[in-house]
C-alpha cells in the first residue's frame, strides 16, 4: 500500500513541478507532502499552499 501512496505523490510533484516551472517565478525546489506545498528559493521558504489551493493543478485533464 505505501509503494501505491509514492506513486501518487510523486504523480502530484510532477503536475505541480510543471506548473511551477512554466508559471511562477524561479525557485530552487518544492516539498509536497500530500497536503502542503512548500516552495523553496535556497534556504528560504517563500511560498506555502494547501491541498485545496493548488488541487485544480492535480485534476486529470
Amino acid at each position: 500500500m505505501a509503494n501505491i501512496n509514492c506513486i501518487k505523490l510523486q504523480s502530484h510533484y510532477d503536475k505541480i513541478y510543471s506548473y511551477f516551472r512554466t508559471t511562477c517565478e524561479p525557485f530552487d525546489f518544492l516539498e509536497w507532502d500530500g497536503k502542503v506545498l512548500q516552495v523553496w528559493d535556497g534556504n528560504a521558504l517563500v511560498e506555502v499552499y494547501h491541498l485545496k489551493e493548488i488541487g485544480f493543478m492535480l485534476r486529470d485533464k
